[in-house]
């Protein structure tokens, strides 16, 4: 399965405009052209102008059958026109391709907040990061109450990044379950172990994310 990570920067004030396009039109097309949903966000915490949502398709070839002909809709095209009568609604479109790794769960949107982690690592030491995740921090972040969504590897991007998604019930829970994973003597152990060698990660960032009301879970 490939996993298509789209994030749409809104133009200022254009957000909400954006969010009707998709909610009343985008996501009947998609729907048409039997392209896969897995999920619309809008930053809880993060920069409030921007969109994510993150498409399923079979492979590349997949993508390509069904993302020509939706992109040539006339209906859509004249959508798209209509809605940008004033003016574009979108300022920057990023994308990225990515599979899952092998010791990742099936996504499953269960959770009322979700958290988008993008680690980079250091040259050689994805190997490690990977083990580190599978042999240890997952089974710690369960026992801490953090829900494991997902996790990526891009397929056309940066080779040495690990792209993951958590869940939570609330920023509060969010907050508890990071403090105590944080002071767990496991966690702690296993970080040291792995990075006898030296650190894995060179950089790491991340986004609180929140389902749109529109959003298929």
């Amino acid at each position: 399965m490939l996993y298509e990570n789209r994030v749409y920067t809104a133009v200022p004030g254009k957000l909400p405009a954006l969010n009707n396009r998709f909610a009343n039109h985008t996501l009947g097309f998609f729907e048409q052209y039997e392209i896969g949903i897995m999920g619309f966000w809008t930053d809880e915490i993060g920069i409030s102008n921007q969109l994510t949502y993150i498409l399923t398709f079979d492979d590349m070839a997949d993508r390509s059958k069904k993302w020509g002909p939706f992109a040539a809709d006339p209906k859509r095209l004249q959508v798209f026109a209509e809605t940008e009568v004033d003016g574009p609604l979108v300022a920057v479109v990023e994308n990225s391709f990515m599979r899952l790794t092998p010791y990742s769960p099936e996504p499953q949107l269960s959770s009322k907040v979700q958290e988008l982690r993008v680690y980079d690592a250091l040259p050689g030491r994805m190997s490690a990061l990977h083990d580190r995740f599978s042999n240890h921090t997952m089974a710690l972040f369960e026992k801490h109450g953090i829900q494991n969504i997902a996790y990526w590897t891009e397929d056309v991007g940066t080779s040495n990044r690990l792209v993951y998604m958590l869940g939570y019930e609330s920023l509060g829970d969010r907050e508890k379950s990071w403090a105590s994973f944080g002071a767990d003597p496991d966690w702690q152990k296993a970080r040291a172990a792995s990075e006898e060698d030296g650190p894995i990660v060179r950089e790491s960032r991340h986004r609180i994310l929140r389902l749109t009301a529109y959003s298929p879970r």
